[in-house]
């Protein structure tokens, strides 16, 4: 009988002999074309990515700025509206100042007159024909003066004249009779 050790022996080592990989050149090309393809590919992917955050970025800044443009654009309005309506006012007033005549004016002049640094206050005011007679009270006197030039200047009274000068415990009392040099329009 024949016995056959199919078992490896392990008592004597046998150098392993690997087969050698074969690169072709070939193959090398087509690998440096496929690792230069997915680098353009993935530098291209990112900056298109960049490109579009930008895009993004730059829609969201001029949306808002559209929208704060928006705002702007509705208060112009709204002041253009509110400027109209008050230039519609001043028209009003000053067409009502040029056609004032007669009381209205007698009365602008006078208010005009008042001097600004005296305490001067009128009591009564009355016109007959041509004479105008002005009563008041003031705590200073030195102002009549002042009122009395103030009205010669303005230009409607021909001659200003002081009629009395009454003291008082707190002010004086005064009257002024004015000869006015324009003929009296009824109202």
């Amino acid at each position: 009988m024949i016995k056959v050790n199919l078992l490896k022996d392990h008592t004597t080592r046998a150098r392993k002999t690997f087969a050698a990989p074969k690169v072709s050149r070939i193959g090398l090309i087509f690998l440096a074309i496929a690792v230069l393809a997915v680098g353009i590919m993935g530098s291209w992917t990112y900056y298109v990515h960049q490109q579009i955050r930008t895009g993004t970025e730059r829609r969201v800044i001029l949306r808002r700025e559209e929208a704060r443009l928006q705002a702007l654009k509705q208060e112009i309005a709204k002041f253009e509206k509110l400027k109209q309506l008050r230039q519609s006012r001043i028209d009003v007033i000053e067409k009502l100042k040029a056609n004032q005549t007669g009381p209205v004016l007698l009365l602008n002049m006078i208010i005009q007159s008042i001097p600004r640094n005296g305490v001067l206050w009128l009591t009564s005011l009355t016109q007959k024909t041509d004479t105008i007679k002005i009563v008041g009270y003031t705590q200073n006197t030195e102002v009549i003066p002042d009122f009395m030039s103030n009205l010669m200047t303005c230009g409607i009274f021909q001659s200003v004249d002081l009629e009395m000068i009454e003291s008082q415990k707190d002010a004086s009392k005064f009257s002024l009779v004015c000869i006015s040099g324009k003929k009296p329009q009824a109202e």
